[in-house]
């Protein structure tokens, strides 16, 4: 999970640096990438906190 919100920090970052430059469109190729790439993260998310729910993985304490 820390690994995933590090990576969400530094999608967050990108993003707003294309919002300044105001290329934070859905034609620029960059951000296409980085919805994509931060797509990736959240079905992660899901499937931990599915797998979490059912018990496959044990809570970290």
């Amino acid at each position: 999970m820390k690994r995933i919100f590090a990576e969400q920090q530094d999608i967050a970052q990108a993003m707003s640096q294309l919002a300044l430059s105001g290329r934070a469109v859905p034609t620029d190729a960059q951000f296409l990438a980085l919805m994509t790439k931060q797509w990736g993260l959240v079905q992660q998310i899901a499937a931990l906190s599915t797998q979490l729910m059912i018990g496959i993985i044990a809570p970290i304490k």
